[in-house]
Formats: structure tokens, C-alpha cells, sequence
């Protein structure tokens, strides 16, 4: 098993830096896709799941968003529709590589890109074996509308359109959200497509996420087209931690996240 760096470009020709996982005679593909606000890593999470499945003969591609990391995009020209294709991109590239296992390619998405993996799923079932989402976040339209302070019935107040046009973005949440990003969104909804994912899929969710409610989950899990099920676990927080444990240092933390690894990396490898 090794790590060596990759650069690949997006569809838009955004140049995205990322980390490939390489094993001898690989079983299959993943592609590991990090929330926002992080990085190829997840805090380390990440790091720590690539390599069990690289133990497992799963040969995976992490990489940092556009907008993220080493990654190249602006922060606020972040959109559901870029990020979905870094997706398609980082899986291109993947299959692209010599040493690659023949076949389609397991997906494996965190928090914010759980909505563009979801789309991405939908929309190219033929290069999709499974399905992991981590506390996903399937409502976006909640997240950037309903729910953000300077928005009544769908539009901006002044103050928070004059600050979109002084420095291009509302607010960091935790990257700047711009124009274009809060434009989609009104719009985009992965939850509808759910019902076009044929691919098994499994869920994992702490029960007490304050960042992406553990209900949203519940309700959506049935509504993929596929087999899908939902994994939760009791008291863990958004990223599988304890509260205020941002460097997961928590021997709790560490705990659920390992259990999460060992139950991805056995969802990916029985047949």
C-alpha cells in the first residue's frame, strides 16, 4: 500500500490536487469526497479511511474541492453543480489510472457533498457500484435559504445584497457563499433524485448532528430507488465526534469513527 499525490482537471478546467491510495491487484475503486470547510483529510478521518480500504484491495482517490485546500476555484464560486463535477471528474481520473481495478467505482461523500454526490449518482449509474453517505446534506435549499436570517420569501435583504456585491459572498457557512451558489439552490434539489439511484446505499448519522439534523436522514433513506440503509450513531455529533472536538482527539471520537470505517469498508467489500 501507497499514498502518492495526483493532479487532475475538472470539467470546467478547474485543477484539483488529491491523493491516491494504491494496493496490489486492487478488488475495486473509491472515491472519498470531504465535506466543507475541510480537506481531502477530514481532519484525518479520511486519511485513516483510505488507508483500511486500501488494506481491504480498495485502491481510492481523496481530493480536495475546488475552493478547498490545494485545489484550485474561489471560495465564492462554489456551486452544488461544480462540486458534482470534481465528482465526476475525480472518478474519471480514478478509472483512468493503469493500475486500477476494471469496473465502476464506489462513492464515498461527507456532509455538504453529499447533495452533489447524490446528483452524480443519478445521473451516471453505469460508472457507480455503491453509495456511501456520511451526515449528508440532501436539503441544500434549507440550508442556504429558508433558514439564513437576512431571507424572507426567497430574497436577500438590502444589507445582505449589498455585502454580495461589495465582497462577493453573504457569509462564510463555512466557506463564502456566493451569487451563483445561492442562485442554484432555489432550484437544485438532490432529495427529488433520490428515487434515480439504483445503487446500494448506506447512511451514517450521529443522532445528535446539530449541523445536518439526523431526521433528514430518516426520512430520505426511503426514498432511494435502490437498497439503502441507515446507520446511526447514538450521541455522535456532525463528523462522528464529540461536541467541540474539532481535531478529533476525543478517545470517543476516535472510536465512532473507526466503527464507521470498519462498517464502510465492509459494505464495499461483501458481495
Amino acid at each position: 500500500m501507497a499514498d502518492r499525490a495526483t493532479e487532475f482537471t475538472s470539467l470546467d478546467g478547474t485543477l484539483l490536487s488529491g491523493t491516491i491510495a494504491s494496493t496490489d491487484h486492487p478488488q475495486g475503486l473509491a472515491v472519498l469526497v470531504h465535506g466543507a470547510g475541510v480537506t481531502r483529510e477530514e481532519g484525518g478521518f479520511f486519511t485513516r479511511l483510505a488507508s483500511a480500504l486500501a488494506a481491504s484491495r480498495i485502491a481510492n482517490l481523496r481530493f480536495d474541492l475546488r475552493g478547498h485546500g490545494a485545489s484550485g476555484g474561489s471560495e465564492h464560486e462554489i456551486t452544488i453543480a461544480g462540486v458534482a463535477n470534481d465528482i465526476r471528474a475525480a472518478t474519471d481520473h480514478l478509472r483512468a489510472e493503469p493500475s486500477s481495478a476494471d469496473g465502476p467505482v464506489h462513492l464515498i461523500a461527507a456532509s455538504f457533498s453529499g447533495g452533489a454526490a447524490a446528483l452524480v449518482a443519478a445521473a451516471y449509474p453505469v460508472v457507480l457500484d455503491k453509495l456511501v453517505l456520511l451526515n449528508p446534506r440532501l436539503d441544500y435549499r434549507a440550508r442556504y435559504i429558508t433558514s439564513r436570517p437576512y431571507n424572507r420569501d426567497d430574497c436577500l435583504s438590502e444589507e445582505a445584497a449589498r455585502d454580495l456585491d461589495r465582497q462577493g459572498f453573504t457569509e462564510r457557512s463555512p466557506f463564502a457563499l456566493g451569487r451563483a451558489l445561492l442562485n442554484e439552490v432555489h432550484y437544485l434539489d438532490p432529495s427529488a433524485l433520490l428515487p434515480r439511484i439504483t445503487a446500494d446505499t448506506l447512511v451514517v448519522h450521529g443522532t445528535k448532528d446539530t449541523f445536518v439534523p439526523v431526521d433528514d436522514s430518516r426520512r430520505l433513506t426511503f426514498e432511494f430507488g435502490g437498497e439503502a440503509e441507515l446507520v446511526e450513531l447514538e450521541g455522535a455529533q456532525h463528523g462522528f465526534a464529540v461536541h467541540d472536538d474539532p481535531q478529533y482527539l476525543d478517545p470517543q471520537t476516535q472510536a465512532w469513527q473507526a466503527e464507521v470505517i470498519t462498517r464502510i469498508t465492509s459494505f464495499l467489500t461483501v458481495r
